[in-house]
């Protein structure tokens, strides 16, 4: 009896830590009629079929983390890649163009070429969407494009009509698939992209959240919303750089002239403070960790290799960090550019800071498919930069020992209890100490006193089911 009661106790605390996905009308009067929406006591996520399936919200407790375009709210288009320059559906949140966009249209002489908006049936048209689970039982929000055509028609104002290709010569299809992890703030996301066509195709997506970049909409404030990119001298650009930014101070000021307030060459003030290629690229602000900020009078991306495989955006008004963890970059495999990683700063609408991933091109024969996995995670954070990200958490501050004191200071993906683990120059372990519990809607800040003898130091997260995580390490 007292096995069976046991027994029920754990699979009813196992379930209640699993996420709950439900289809709500007109969530958050967005006024759409059906929205999937999974739910844990940390985080939201929330999935619009008719907004192309695009993630819309993914919130720690009531922090957004992405930005909502408010005049496309309740929308939905025709699936038609009939669509000018000035008609771009762009819904906001977590979105998918198609790689090399250099290829997916046709010009006025219907050679190939890059079309803006991108391909508009896998970016912005209705998906289908459906409930699912997993083998492991987690509740599953499933969407899947329709077919999308390639190359797609361009629209020629001088002709005023569109160009079609001569011939359809890709047909692609997206789906993808997420659910949340027990007790803890992670998002697990797999993205399929199949060949139905009957022509091989080489191909690659780009999937990109589209986030806050100000507190209020009377505030231009971009240098509280920042992204975190880790670097190395290892991965370089195919240009030989380290990073490149992807503006020149012409560009800068032609840009703000047209669309913010006219400048004056002439006048000093003017060219000191505008005319160069933005101010918000901030540069190495801790070693191998590069920083960008907001810059609402900017309209340019930043290019770089991601060397750690990660990625944060972080909101500085309330310290909410919401991390990335993707596919390590592979040499062996080509990237549209040289690149798994970009961070945009886009002047459109109400603007928004964009953290871009990039997967490699893919050679698909016909019905043949890939796959490709990211992770999400989203926590307090005491301060920044942030210097490391892994599946435990974020690094803020580096796991340190000086004087019979440990400290450090972190963000947390996983409801837990940290442990301080000490081993010896075998790797045995010889002390572990509970700290406190710790989840993600809370920092948690490291200062204990230690005096044994030692040769590693580690923060260890216990959680409800007794794994491990590792959260940071020092080694003598």
């Amino acid at each position: 009896m007292f096995f069976w009661v046991s027994f029920l106790f754990v699979v009813s605390v196992t379930a209640q830590n699993k996420a709950t996905v439900s289809i709500v009308k007109n969530y958050k009067d967005w006024n759409w009629e059906e929205v999937y929406v999974a739910k844990n006591p940390y985080i939201s996520v929330a999935v619009v079929p008719k907004a192309a399936g695009r993630i819309l919200e993914y919130n720690l407790g009531e922090v957004p983390s992405l930005w909502i375009n408010p005049k496309l709210m309740g929308k939905s288009y025709q699936p038609t890649d009939e669509v000018k320059m000035s008609e771009w559906r762009n819904f906001g949140g977590y979105r998918l163009v198609p790689l090399p966009i250099e290829n997916c249209s046709v010009d006025k002489d219907r050679n190939k070429a890059q079309r803006w908006p991108p391909p508009a049936i896998i970016g912005d048209s209705p998906y289908r969407a459906k409930k699912g689970i997993d083998k492991k039982g987690n509740e599953t929000i499933e969407v899947t494009s329709g077919v999308q055509e390639l190359p797609v028609p361009s629209y020629n104002g001088k002709l005023k009509s569109f160009v079609y290709p001569n011939i359809i010569e890709e047909k692609l299809e997206y789906s993808r698939s997420l659910y949340i992890e027990p007790n803890s703030s992670l998002v697990h996301i797999n993205h399929h992209l199949k060949n139905v066509g009957d022509k091989k195709v080489k191909r690659g997506i780009m999937i990109s959240s589209q986030h806050v970049s100000r507190s209020n909409p009377e505030l231009t404030d971009g240098e509280n919303y920042v992204a975190y990119i880790p670097f190395s001298k290892e991965y370089l650009l195919p240009n030989g750089k380290q990073y490149q930014v992807m503006s020149s101070p012409e560009a800068r000021w032609r840009y703000i002239s047209r669309n913010r307030f006219k400048l004056d060459k002439n006048n000093p003030d003017d060219v000191a403070k505008y005319y160069n290629h933005g101010t918000n690229w901030n540069g190495e602000v801790a070693t191998g960790i590069y920083e960008v900020e907001y810059d609402y009078n900017l309209m340019a991306g930043f290019h770089i290799v991601s060397s750690e495989s990660w990625i944060c955006y972080v909101n500085k008004t309330n310290n909410t960090a919401f991390a990335k963890i993707m596919e390590p970059y592979d040499r062996s495999l080509e990237y549209d550019h040289g690149l798994n990683m970009a961070i945009f700063c886009s002047g459109l609408e109400t603007g928004y800071l964009e953290t871009e991933v990039k997967t490699p091109l893919y050679i698909l024969q016909p019905l043949e498919s890939s796959d490709y996995k990211e992770i999400h995670g989203a926590a307090k954070i005491q301060n920044t930069p942030v210097l490391a990200v892994n599946m435990a958490g974020i690094i803020t501050q580096k796991l340190n020992y000086k004087n019979n004191h440990v400290s450090g200071s972190y963000g947390v993906f996983v409801a837990s209890t940290a442990y301080l683990v000490a081993e010896d120059v075998h790797g045995n372990k010889i002390d572990r100490i509970a700290i406190e519990k710790v989840h993600p809607l809370k920092p948690f800040n490291l200062n204990e006193s230690y005096s044994k003898a030692f040769k590693t130091l580690k923060i260890v997260l216990i959680d409800g089911q007794n794994k491990e995580h590792i959260l940071d390490e020092f080694n003598k």
